[in-house]
């Protein structure tokens, strides 16, 4: 496999061997999981005894996608922490970080052109948690992301940006209202909120934003969300209606999709390709698309991977990490398999990886985050590495014991 290796511990030399760099640095991971937890502290140690065990491994991953996503369309999160994130991702193999940028709650990116994206007015005004914590300001500029970008890279991490469309875009209708229905809003429902697809001046903004995300980010895919659009706007919008009379679309479904199509064709054209969350595939699925499902009971990555869409598994029931641990526990989690069981083999080898979700929409603070990450996504990443047979959750919890020493010299406790 590209990213496997063989790494050889004798007593007179260590050996790993690779097709690629990647495999190179995922055999160093393994060497460094081999010495005593010490060598994971920020700071000198002494009186530690410095033995590898000699070994003989031959590793690969079982998948090509396997990814963590961190929030900050809800949440903003500091550069640092992102940093510090992807760091984490790197030590268990991770090679996906799955950027989620915009939501409901803030358009963190810089957009050259848009200054008002980072106006104040802006950022979201719904709140949640006990007590309720308002969305940070915050944004990162083109250096930023391209500091992000490079460092994940030199980790063997790919950047998916996702930049929420067509629903999920209050805090650019407030202050760009012109992309807006016009339709009476309930200014506090800032969830039921999207684009005006029958006005052609929506296409030139997402255009010109997907075109500074595509010089940014060289990613193949572009996350474009597509999730959670009530379309009840477009129901009583002037604009979408007729642009549903004009194009013979029979539903708001169908207006999805058209615009779900436009867009893909956008991104396609320029060497990028689409993938958005399984909503996408409701009124018809844009020709190239990948879907990224996280609803099983809406059966995405069967109706895709059937269909002959690639697809990334992303299930809300046991990889969202906002979830406590007490809904979503560590077995759980350890015992998930992507590849649904009514797909035959053809099938399944649409089926890309999976990912583990960590939403912000309830702002947790960063030792919060820490904490509803890990020790679940040690559980992902040997779920998206190692194959079903050969995985055992007594013998993961023994190992998971050990590890524990190395994740407290990082900072992450559990």
């Amino acid at each position: 496999a590209p990213e496997g290796y063989r790494l050889e511990v004798r007593p007179e030399q260590i050996l790993v061997r690779a097709p690629t760099q990647a495999g190179l640095f995922y055999g160093v991971q393994t060497l460094r999981q081999l010495l005593p937890p010490a060598i994971f502290s920020p700071h000198a140690v002494r009186d530690v005894v410095w033995r590898i065990p000699c070994v003989t491994i031959e590793d690969g991953p079982r998948f090509g996608w396997r990814g963590l996503m961190l929030d900050t369309g809800h949440d903003y999160q500091r550069f640092d922490f992102i940093l510090r994130f992807i760091d984490l991702m790197a030590l268990h193999k991770f090679n996906v970080f799955h950027w989620h940028i915009t939501d409901l709650g803030t358009f963190p990116l810089e957009i050259r052109g848009y200054p008002k994206l980072q106006d104040p007015a802006a950022l979201g005004k719904r709140v949640r948690g006990d007590p309720p914590r308002g969305v940070k300001p915050g944004r990162y500029t083109h250096d930023q992301v391209r500091a992000v970008v490079r460092y994940a890279a030199e980790r063997h991490i790919t950047v998916v940006p996702e930049i929420d469309m067509p629903g999920h875009s209050a805090p650019v209708l407030t202050v760009y209202p012109e992309l807006d229905c016009p339709v009476p809003h309930k200014t506090w429902e800032w969830d039921r909120w999207e684009y005006c697809i029958g006005n052609e001046e929506t296409f030139r903004f997402l255009q010109e934003v997907l075109s500074q995300v595509i010089e940014l980010f060289p990613s193949r895919f572009i996350h474009i969300g597509g999730d959670e659009c009530p379309k009840d706007h477009w129901k009583k919008c002037p604009l979408c209606q007729e642009r549903m009379r004009a194009e013979g679309l029979k539903d708001e479904n169908e207006l999805q999709s058209y615009f779900v199509r436009r867009i893909e064709a956008f991104l396609n054209g320029r060497g990028r390709r689409l993938i958005g969350w399984d909503e996408i595939l409701e009124g018809g699925l844009a020709p190239n698309a990948a879907v990224m499902s996280w609803r099983p009971k809406a059966n995405g990555a069967v109706l895709a991977a059937r269909a002959g869409h690639d697809v990334v598994v992303a299930s809300c029931s046991h990889l969202y990490f906002d979830y406590p641990e007490s809904q979503t526990p560590l077995e759980t989690v350890y015992g998930f398999e992507p590849v649904p069981a009514e797909l035959g083999a053809a099938e399944a080898s649409h089926i890309l990886g999976a990912q583990a979700q960590l939403w912000s929409d309830n702002h947790p603070t960063e030792p919060e985050i820490d904490r509803l990450v890990y020790p679940r996504a040690c559980a992902v990443a040997e779920g998206v590495w190692t194959p079903a047979a050969s995985r055992a959750y007594a013998d993961f919890q023994q190992r998971l014991s050990i590890h524990a020493g190395r994740m407290a010299r990082l900072g992450i406790f559990w």
